[in-house]
């Protein structure tokens, strides 16, 4: 079984440019039967004092689940020249609940997690499942050419569970990108009994022309049918069950 879900990170929304790009995505997707999964990060809107509040909500309304995007910046210094990472314990469970009650106060306490820049570690886990979620996304699947060793990020072939005292976790990897998929992430399904791919893309990669054709062929290649919410592929896995543990 086979399940592909279709992510976008979105950290832009607040920008007029970025929202209009994907609410069109998300209005022809939604009349297509195709739903996608939204991994929102809410802060930037909060720097900017923007509201994205209606517009997670609109994006709610066509179908798609509304999951959650955190960075671990230090303070508000987030834009590209001055943003420092704060990966002390601290700064990570006060960015996580944050961005959880953002997205809460709106109307949807997200389930579903993936982190900014890949980070993830076991108080990243352990606030995760604190927080009630059920699954996340963080770590990576392998690529084909082996990167560099970087501590801050896993790399996961198959679906794992985390648990510990006080409940667990679902951790589904994330496949690769949209333009990886078209390379190789495509194939990664090959000789797989139970297998997912999660393919992403940034909300504000819709500002181009390369990401629009990449978009519009990826959905028109895979087509409806294989196409599922995270939530969706996070249930169908916890009814298999068996799934094994993090070391």
């Amino acid at each position: 079984m086979i399940f592909t879900t279709l992510a976008f990170h979105a950290e832009k929304l607040h920008q007029p440019r970025v929202w209009q790009k994907v609410w069109e995505a998300g209005r022809w997707m939604a009349g297509h039967g195709i739903r996608a999964t939204f991994f929102v990060y809410p802060f930037p809107a909060t720097v900017y004092g923007e509201s994205i509040t209606e517009r997670v909500r609109a994006l709610a309304s066509l179908g798609h689940e509304i999951a959650q995007h955190t960075h671990f910046y230090a303070g508000c210094n987030i834009d590209k020249t001055n943003k420092v990472d704060d990966l002390s314990t601290e700064n990570i469970v006060h960015c996580l609940r944050r961005d959880f009650e953002a997205l809460t106060a709106m109307g949807y306490p997200p389930r579903g997690f993936t982190a900014g820049s890949w980070f993830v570690s076991d108080p990243v886990l352990e606030e995760l499942v604190d927080l009630g979620f059920v699954y996340d996304c963080s770590a990576q699947f392998p690529k084909p050419k082996p990167l560099a060793r970087d501590p801050r990020t896993q790399w996961l072939r198959v679906p794992q569970t985390y648990r510990n005292e006080r409940g667990q976790l679902l951790r589904l990897p994330t496949t690769c990108s949209l333009g990886e998929w078209f390379k190789w992430g495509r194939r990664t399904g090959r000789n797989n009994a139970h297998f997912h791919q999660i393919v992403y893309l940034h909300d504000f990669d819709l500002l181009t022309l390369r990401g629009h054709l990449m978009l519009y062929c990826f959905l028109r290649i895979i087509r409806r049918e294989a196409l599922e919410p995270t939530s969706n592929a996070a249930e169908q896995y916890f009814r298999l069950g068996g799934l094994p543990l993090c070391p």
